[in-house]
């Protein structure tokens, strides 16, 4: 049996359409050998997520994005993603857009949370992960507005400085004269600096000096110094302080004993009789001195012939007989 060219042709074209299909498939990253579920997700803006791109888990592909279809009338974008027949996904469990580096490009990150098995065709719950460049925008978005109004400020201070240049200048001018002046100050005092110098050089020599011969005197007495603190040290202080204390203890004992009449002092200090004694004695000779200056002849006797013989006895007078 013949097969004629046109058959031979027809089922080439069938089997190279068929290659162009599977191969064509193949180059967008779906594998044509394995079996894959489908899964319906939801976003707002896919920013840039194109057919094809992986889907991740923990950082394993684990399927591709197989459509993306704009919803104009919810005003969102509905994504349909084909998973390997292993991958279990829960009610719980959620798919994550987020940058795919730093060259670019959208990539989906499947997170599987505990919860009830969700069967193919169904809608999985979506989010966005910021990536780094996303987290680097929005650390720069409050720098670059403080940096906005800082080059605002800056125009305004340009702004004023420009009304400020004459005066800036004025003020250049003034100290260019100043110092211009100050230099003529300085050349025409430039003597005058030089002996301040050398008399100031000759003070410090002197200075000098007399610190030295200050040392060369204070070393002797500083010497003796120490001498006077090591036999003040070597003295017997504690033992001399005993002694003290020894002697201050006895006179208070001998105070304590004249206080309560013991002994002869406190025998004067606590009775009152020699006080009476010596006062009656006062007395008497008070008497005594009263009698002498009014009959002096009892105590005194004058004879201008001779002293009387007390042997004899004293003939009785004739007056006193009668």
């Amino acid at each position: 049996m013949k097969i004629s060219k046109e058959v031979k042709v027809g089922v080439l074209g069938i089997i190279g359409l068929v290659l162009l299909y599977y191969g064509f498939n193949f180059l967008k990253g779906s594998d044509i050998f394995s079996s894959t579920k489908d899964y319906h997700l939801t976003f707002k803006d896919v920013m840039g997520l194109e057919v094809s791109n992986t889907v991740t888990y923990n950082g394993v592909v684990v399927g591709r994005v197989s459509s993306v279809a704009p919803d104009y009338e919810n005003d969102r974008v509905n994504v349909v993603v084909s998973l390997k027949k292993e991958v279990k996904i829960t009610d719980k469990s959620d798919i994550l857009l987020a940058d795919a580096g730093l060259v670019g490009g959208k990539t989906l990150i499947l997170r599987i949370l505990p919860g009830n098995p969700l069967p193919p065709g169904s809608q999985v719950k979506t989010g966005v992960q910021t990536g780094l460049l996303g987290s680097v925008t929005e650390m720069l978005d409050p720098t670059l507005e403080k940096v906005d109004s800082l080059l605002s400020t800056l125009n305004v201070v340009a702004t004023e400085f420009q009304d400020s240049g004459n005066a800036l200048k004025t003020l250049l001018a003034s100290a260019t004269q100043s110092t211009a002046g100050l230099n003529a100050i300085m050349a025409s005092n430039s003597k005058n600096l030089n002996t301040i110098t050398g008399n100031a050089a000759v003070l410090t020599a002197d200075l000098n000096r007399v610190v030295k011969d200050l040392d060369t005197q204070l070393k002797p007495i500083l010497a003796n110094a120490t001498k006077f603190t090591d036999s003040l040290s070597s003295m017997q202080i504690a033992a001399t302080m005993d002694k003290l204390d020894a002697t201050v203890a006895s006179f208070q004992s001998i105070m304590s004993e004249i206080n309560s009449g013991k002994g002869t002092i406190g025998k004067l200090t606590s009775n009152d009789s020699l006080y009476m004694n010596l006062n009656n004695t006062a007395e008497s000779l008070n008497k005594l001195m009263v009698d002498l200056k009014a009959n002096p002849k009892r105590y005194v006797h004058f004879s201008l012939f001779g002293r009387k013989d007390k042997t004899k006895p004293e003939e009785p007078k004739k007056e006193e007989e009668e």
